[in-house]
């Protein structure tokens, strides 16, 4: 008779429950991206995004102002601008990963 297989108990990994917790939500990660390029006013967010809509967009930044990955700058005579920090840069190779892997999936 052959041997059971052994069930080794599911754990959920903290650190990565931690990142989807920012990450995880809707619009997240366009937002990083969108800000890669370089720092934005909300206006200029919202009209790249397109179909965000203006609480959302605002939601989403608010998190991750706190998260510490944008910062929100006012920088006289100009408007506010949202830029990433040294944390939300890190976050780009990811980003390009996800980006090529959704390019590149079979549906």
């Amino acid at each position: 008779m052959a041997a059971r297989p052994v069930h080794v108990p599911l754990t959920v990994d903290a650190d990565l429950a931690a990142a989807f917790e920012v990450l995880g939500q809707k619009w997240t990660g366009i937002i990083l991206h969108t800000l890669a390029t370089r720092p934005a006013r909300y206006g200029e967010l919202h009209t790249a995004i397109g179909s965000i809509s203006t609480k959302m967009l605002a939601d989403r930044l608010r998190e991750l102002i706190e998260a510490g990955l944008v910062t929100h700058d006012r920088l006289p005579p100009g408007p506010a601008t949202y830029t990433l920090t040294a944390d939300g840069r890190t976050l780009l190779p990811a980003l390009e990963h996800l980006r090529s892997w959704a390019r590149h999936r079979t549906t």
